[in-house]
């Protein structure tokens, strides 16, 4: 594998937030023109219509802060869910406070959801 390959490769396996933007400025030049293609926040800020943008911290693929970053480019909040993730269950004891608040928070999402009033 070339230095290009390798590049891309240490990027996906990265797990570390703070590694995110050396391990970009590292990337060949086509593949970051590629990744901004793939980025909505250069189109987001066409929409027109009410934008609700939800987010689980957990989420070990994409950094919620992503979603955090684009609704402030929208000029719209993110609901960032504490116990919404892709890695499986948690002990229910341990997660009962943050699972109350993120019954509340879908309650509020649900809410803007059904809005008519904007």
């Amino acid at each position: 594998m070339g230095p290009e390959g390798r590049s891309v490769l240490a990027l996906v396996g990265n797990r570390s937030e703070a590694e995110v933007a050396p391990l970009l400025a590292r990337l060949p030049p086509h593949a970051r023109e590629a990744i901004e293609r793939l980025s909505p926040l250069a189109s987001v800020a066409r929409i027109r219509s009410r934008l609700v943008i939800a987010h689980g911290a957990g989420d070990d693929s994409i950094p919620f802060t992503e979603s955090l970053r684009l609704a402030e480019a929208a000029g719209t909040r993110a609901v960032i869910l504490e116990t919404f993730h892709h890695t499986g269950p948690a002990p229910f004891l341990a997660l009962l406070l943050p699972r109350a608040r993120d019954a509340w928070r879908l309650a509020r999402l649900a809410d803007l959801l059904l809005r008519f009033d904007d």
